[in-house]
Formats: C-alpha cells, structure tokens, sequence
C-alpha cells in the first residue's frame, strides 16, 4: 500500500490548478461583460420612461387641443384677455400663475319664452394656470360658471373645476388688432380707400381668432434638467365661430 501521492499524480493536480494571473484576467473579462449588460438595461429603461413621458405629453396636448378649441368654437366674447396691435406681439411674455383667459358663451334656455329675460343664460369658462408645489411648472385648470346645468337636479348655477394639463411650463393668449390708422396724415378723402385692411378672417388678426402658444415638458417630477425637459411647443389658433353680441352684422 503506497501512503501519498506519486509524482505524476501531483504534476496532473497541479495542472488542473489556476494561477493568479489567469484568475485576475477571469474576473476582468467578467466585470466587462457585467458592465456592458448593465449599461444595456438601464439604456432601456431610460428609453422606456422616456417614451411614456412623452405618451403623457401627447395626451396633454390631445386634452388641451380638444377641450380648449371647444370653448373658443363656442363662445361669444373673449373677456381677457384684451386685443393688442399686432406689432405689440413679439413684446408679450408668458402668463403667470393665475387666469390666462376667459370666455363667455349665451345659451338659449328653451323651457323659458321671450320676454323672460331668463330666456338667455350665460356660460363663464376661466382657463387658469396653477404652480406645482416646489417646481417650476404649472397645472392648467378649466373653470366652468353656467346658468344651466348638465343635467336635471344640478345646482343652478352649474359650477366644475377640473385639471386638463399636467406640466406646462409656459402658455401665452393673445388677440390682435390692427393699429388704427391717423386720417390726419393724408391731404384729402380719395386716398381714404388706401386705408381699408383686409379682412379679419383672411388678415390673421381680430377678435374673432385667439392665438396660443403652450410649452409642454415630459415630467413634472425631476426639475433639475428643466431645460432638457421641454418636449413640445404648440402654437395655434383658433376661431370664434359664435357672433360676438358686441360686433356689428
């Protein structure tokens, strides 16, 4: 019986060993390829927030375009805010927390007959801009005053406050006009014809069309890249199609 091992057996152990340097290289070669999957994930994981950030733009964008060219398509007078000429447009700076505008629509209560002056009711819509607490952003509100209600059994009048935006970091309203031309200028009338603009529908100004610029970002929950976080500026018009009672036929 031979006790231990013979010489051949302890070089084949020892050729079955690693050494220091062949593990060293091992575990380099592993962090790498640790360090590549880990930078992959989390790349994705970027990609995928970001794109639902934007999914959330979009459907502010959707929600503002729907519920706020309705109230401008049905209204009859824009109460605020006022027009300005138009060369004064480029000077206007976004609005601040609080009302950007507010319309005013009538509507015929038919269970009511003329000369009851209750036969026409007012419907107020306020569109107001409220800070996030310890951001730079807003929320944009929809304030509605009707003196019908929705539904039967509703208070009289009708009153609802709702959230249509989520991160706006700025929004602008405006209408304009036409600076009004100085007659004392010209020697005589025949040269009054020089003076009629165009139309207010083909012109682009009037208080008949409300501009709007509106600045969305894709989150409201970091605001240490703020800058890096605008994802979209829309600008638009819309019309008035209700004829203001104020303007002539």
């Amino acid at each position: 019986m031979v006790i231990g091992r013979t010489i051949d057996q302890e070089r084949a152990f020892h050729k079955q060993a690693f050494t220091l340097v062949e593990v060293m290289v091992s575990l380099a070669i592993f962090l790498m390829l640790l360090g590549g999957m880990y930078r992959l994930f989390f790349s994705r994981v970027r990609s995928i927030k970001m794109a639902l950030e934007h999914v959330g733009v979009n459907e502010s964008a959707r929600n503002f375009l729907a519920r706020f060219g309705n109230d401008v398509r049905n209204a009859n007078r824009l109460l605020y805010p006022l027009p300005i000429a138009r060369e004064s447009v480029l000077k206007l700076s976004p609005a601040t927390e609080g009302i950007v505008c507010k319309f005013e629509s009538q509507v015929f209560d038919f269970t009511k007959k003329p000369p009851d002056n209750r036969f026409i009711k007012k419907k107020e819509v306020t569109w107001r801009l409220t800070k996030v607490k310890n951001l730079d952003f807003f929320d944009l509100h929809r304030d509605e005053v009707s003196e019908i209600p929705p539904f039967s059994g509703a208070p009289v009048p009708f009153k609802s406050t709702r959230v249509i935006c989520h991160g706006v970091k700025e929004m602008l309203v405006f209408t304009s006009l036409h600076r009004p031309a100085k007659l004392n200028s010209f020697a005589g009338l025949p040269f009054k014809n020089l003076l009629v603009f165009e139309p207010f529908n083909i012109d682009g100004t009037g208080p008949y069309l409300v501009n709007t610029r509106i600045t969305f970002v894709r989150s409201v929950k970091d605001n240490k890249t703020a800058k890096d976080q605008i994802a979209h500026t829309l600008r638009t018009s819309f019309a008035i199609r209700g004829r203001p009672n104020w303007v002539n036929p």
